[in-house]
């Protein structure tokens, strides 16, 4: 079974990722990770040097390559990873998509001073603000395609755990 996290940066994809992937006993893959990994650059030089469109066009690559992967995982796919390519739905076809939705609020303050994140360099706490309002409503349609929606704001691994394993009863 393959489960992918998706939603905004810094919405815990990693995080819970990681823990969701131990509790299960399945292997966790970072996509932003393997990309990097592979292409041995970060994502922040691969921006700088070749821009967002061609890290999309990589990005959904990778995601077909780690879905070809035999075994079970938790993939915790990039920001952007559902809404370019058809993405979403080459997710949902390949295994479980759970959307961790979070609060603008959460979001700023998690991502206020980034200095990793290319779409997020040089910006004030306001533009950050306007910044994820509207790149949440860009997104949003893309997101809820998820098969599972959870609210992440509070969340931690052993609940999203069992809030899976109860949406897919």
């Amino acid at each position: 079974m393959r489960i992918f996290l998706v939603g905004y940066m810094a919405s815990g994809k990693t995080t819970l990722g990681r823990a969701l992937a131990t509790n299960l006993g399945y292997r966790f893959i970072d996509l932003d990770d393997y990309i990097e990994t592979k292409g041995k650059k970060t994502i922040k030089q691969i921006f700088d040097e070749a821009g967002e469109e061609y890290f999309r066009f990589l990005e959904s690559e990778a995601l077909k390559e780690v879905t070809s992967l035999n075994g079970d995982f938790v993939i915790s796919s990039g920001g952007g990873t559902s809404c370019f390519y058809c993405n979403i739905d080459f997710m949902n076809n390949n295994g479980i998509t759970v959307y961790l939705r979070m609060e603008v609020a959460t979001l700023v303050s998690r991502l206020v001073g980034s200095k990793e994140r290319p779409l997020l360099l040089g910006k004030s706490k306001k533009e950050l603000t306007d910044f994820i309002i509207q790149a949440l409503d860009e997104r949003k349609k893309f997101y809820e395609k998820a098969q599972i929606i959870i609210d992440a704001d509070r969340l931690n691994a052993d609940d999203l755990t069992k809030l899976i394993f109860s949406s897919i009863k």
